[in-house]
This record gives structure tokens, sequence and C-alpha cells, in this order.
């Protein structure tokens, strides 16, 4: 095992936390997760598998909030039979049965683009390494949902998951523009501290002689996909007049983050959202007055749009690097290299589900370029189904709290904003069926609700109140 300095600084880290108040450990926990880069440890024993900063910072996670009566209380009701997690308690558990038990079944009577694919080809579908490996980020993905809906079971602790998505929205710019900054002055060896991951690193690549911003993550397509996910976060809030002037700078900020980070997944995932955002606007409309943010929403996207495209088609060159740039990205993308071999990945991802009469391949077998693909072909029906009833919970039924509070509701909506925009990105190029540790911490805070408080003596209560 190799212990990387980032590791060390992720251990310290961890240890404050258990002698900080919980609200600690859960900024640092959410903060580590938009180091996509970084590797805390590497574990040659099991083919140089990365441990990241977030995953080790799980452990201190679980260690500090159950030590916790109310929150390990609240906790325990986020698996009731019904809600979101117990979906996913039910979609975790079949995958690891389907990670050892279905290439085993079904071993070499299909082809497969593994996981981990060197050889570039599909091989006979066999158990893997991957197997395991994607079983444990998927353990991780519950346990971090469970914890934090078990940490959402409060509104004061609602508002602290709401507060930091936000400084989590502000660090990931800051992370894009040190990636800049390091890169036009060629000191990019000062962020190899947090990009040290045994994984293909393309952060120092262009397009159409625009460098493509990878912030904290391996790619332009990681960096786009986790952007649009805030842009989403802070749009939902500006929308809804929370904290208008930092929601609307971090929207905006983040919106010039998507557009210069020439990410396919970003470009695609930004116009399916901001279609899906203005007809949820529309609806609003439909029901009553808007507010303001929501009526200059409506009458500025439309507008800027047009008046983009006119503006650049009247300057030629303007006109001529647009559509250069769109086609390599957009128009053009399936016809590239990338596009072929994403084609092939879905091609024989469906082969896959085909294959085995529904079932899939397993947990960890397959490597898709969409996340309804890759789910039908490592887990099929039943996983689909299982999956399906998560997101539906998550999206649809929260129960609203009796007391009802503007700030709160606003911070639901704007997590499921976010879960929603990386849902998107995962269905356009989501390799894997993990979603990651991000988004589960975001469907936690979208289908919290409020648990009575543990029932303890006085002089526990007031311990509690301090943590």
């Amino acid at each position: 095992m190799t212990v990387e300095l980032i590791g060390i600084l992720t251990l310290v880290l961890g240890i404050i936390g258990l002698f900080r108040p919980t609200s600690f450990i859960v900024r640092v926990f959410l903060a580590s997760t938009l180091l996509g880069s970084a590797a805390a440890f590497v574990l040659e024993a099991i083919g140089g598998t990365n441990i990241s900063p977030a995953h080790l910072l799980l452990g201190f996670l679980a260690y500090r909030l159950l030590n916790n009566a109310n929150i390990s209380h609240a906790a325990a009701t986020a698996v009731a039979s019904g809600s979101a997690g117990f979906w996913l308690l039910l979609a975790v558990g079949y995958s690891l049965l389907s990670a050892y038990f279905l290439p085993v079944i079904f071993a070499g009577q299909t082809y497969t683009f593994a996981v981990r694919n060197l050889e570039g080809h599909s091989q006979p579908l066999a158990l893997a390494m991957s197997n395991l490996t994607q079983s444990i980020y998927l353990v991780g993905d519950l346990v971090c949902f469970i914890l934090l809906y078990g940490y959402a079971g409060s509104l004061a602790r609602r508002r602290i998951l709401g507060e930091a998505a936000l400084w989590c929205a502000a660090l990931n710019l800051v992370f894009a523009a040190l990636d800049l900054a390091t890169y036009f002055t060629n000191t990019t060896e000062l962020m190899s501290v947090i990009r040290n991951a045994n994984y293909t690193l393309l952060n120092d690549t262009e397009v159409a002689g625009i460098k493509r911003i990878v912030g904290s993550f391996t790619e332009a397509s990681s960096f786009g996909s986790t952007t649009l996910g805030y842009f989403a976060f802070t749009s939902r809030l500006w929308l809804l007049g929370i904290r208008p002037r930092l929601s609307l700078m971090l929207m905006l900020l983040s919106l010039l983050a998507l557009v210069f980070s020439t990410s396919t997944t970003a470009y695609v995932g930004l116009a399916v959202f901001l279609l899906f955002s203005y007809l949820q606007v529309l609806i609003d409309a439909l029901h009553g007055p808007l507010s303001r943010p929501k009526a200059i929403f409506l009458g500025v996207l439309p507008a800027a749009v047009v008046s983009l495209i006119v503006v650049t088609a009247l300057n030629d060159d303007a006109w001529a690097s647009m559509k250069s740039l769109l086609d390599t990205l957009v128009f053009n993308k399936m016809s590239t290299d990338s596009g072929i071999e994403r084609s092939s990945w879905n091609r024989q991802a469906l082969q896959n589900f085909y294959d085995t009469f529904g079932f899939g391949v397993g947990n960890g077998s397959v490597r898709a370029s969409s996340f309804p693909v890759g789910l039908l072909a490592s887990l099929g029906i039943p996983g689909a189904v299982l999956f399906g009833m998560f997101f539906i919970r998550v999206f649809f039924n929260r129960a609203r709290n009796q007391n009802h509070d503007r700030l709160d509701d606003a911070y639901v909506a704007a997590a499921k904003s976010a879960c929603v925009a990386w849902l998107i990105t995962a269905t356009t190029s989501g390799a894997l069926i993990d979603l990651g540790l991000s988004y589960y911490a975001f469907a936690a805070l979208a289908s919290a609700r409020s648990v009575k408080p543990f029932p303890a003596k006085a002089s526990e209560a007031a311990a509690l109140l301090i943590s």
C-alpha cells in the first residue's frame, strides 16, 4: 500500500473531525468529493486500486455521526420500508449478488468491454477484480446516503448541508481557476498533490485553441458533469430567491466554467437541463404569479439564446469558430475515435443484456457510455426496477415537514435539481452504474425528512445539542 501526501492530510482532517462538531466532518467530506483525480492510498495488492480522500473520510464520517444518538436514530429510518433508502438498499444488495454470481453463471456466453479494458477490445465474460471494486463503491454510496439522511434529520442540519453545498460550488470554481492559472504559467506540477491517482489524466489538452478545464478531476467531461450539478443547485436557489446575490454569482461563474470546459457532456447536459428548468418555471407560471428571478429567467433565456446566435452569425470569424467547435464537440462527436469507441461500448452492453436474457452480466463486468444502458447490461431488469424506484422516491415522494420553512424547502428543491443534472450527464456519458458519493449525498438531502429526537436524559440532551 502506498500512502500519498493527500492521504496524510486527509487522515489529519479526519482525526480532527472526531473531536469537532459534526458539521465540521460533514463539510470536509462534501468538499473531498471534488477531488476526483486524487488518491489517498493506492492498494497494489488489489490491482493498484485507488482509495480516494472522500472514501477515506467516509469512515471518519460514519464513526462521528453514528456516535450521535439523534443522528444514528434518524439514520436507522433511512431504510424504512418503501423509502428511497429501502429501494437503494435492495438495489445495492442485488448488485452485490450479481457481481459474483452472474459472471459465473454466464461465463464465456457473451463478450464485454471490461471496466479495466487494457486491450481495447471486447473479451469473454469472466469474474474480475472490477466486480469487487465496483461493489465496494456501491456499498460506499449506500453508506453515504444513510449517514447523510440521518444527519439531515433536523431542520438545522439540513441548513448546514445546504450551506456546505454552496461552499462546494465555490470550491469547485477555485479548482477550475487554479487549473487555468497553473496551465498558462507552466506550473501544473503544483496540482500534482491532488492529481496523483493512477488514472489516465487529460489535464493539459486543448480544443480549437481553448484549454479544456478539468479542475480537480481527471478530464473535462468529469469536471463538466460535476459543475453542471452545482450550476443546477445554485440556479434553483436563485430562482427561489434564496441568497440571490451569492447564488446568482455562483450560477453565472459555473455557467462560464461549463462553456470553457469544452466538454460534450457539459454542453449536452446544460442544454437538456436548461430546457427542463424552463419547462418547470413555465408550469409554475400556470399556477400563479412568478417571483422576479423566475420572470427574468423566462424572458432572458430565449432572448439570450437568440441574441447569441444572431451576433455570432453576423461575424464570419466568430461563426466559423463556433461552427468548428460545435462540429468537433457535438455534431461530429460520434464520428471521432472517442465517439466510435463509446458507441461500440453501448452496442455491446445492450448485446450483453440480450445474451443474459435480461438478467445482466453483474456489477463491475461491463463498461458502457450511458448510465441506463450500463444499468441494464450490468443488473438487468431487476436492478433497473430497483434503481428506478429509488429515483422515484427521491424526486417525487418527500413528505413535506409540518413546520413549513422556505429555506429548508429551497435547499431540498435545489438538491433535487442537482440530482437531475447529474442523472442527465450520466445518461449522456456515464461509463459505470456508480453515480458517485456526491450524487448520493445530495439525494439524501433531497429525500430527508425531520425525525423526532431520540429520547435522552437531560445531561445527554445538552451534549447532543453541542454536537
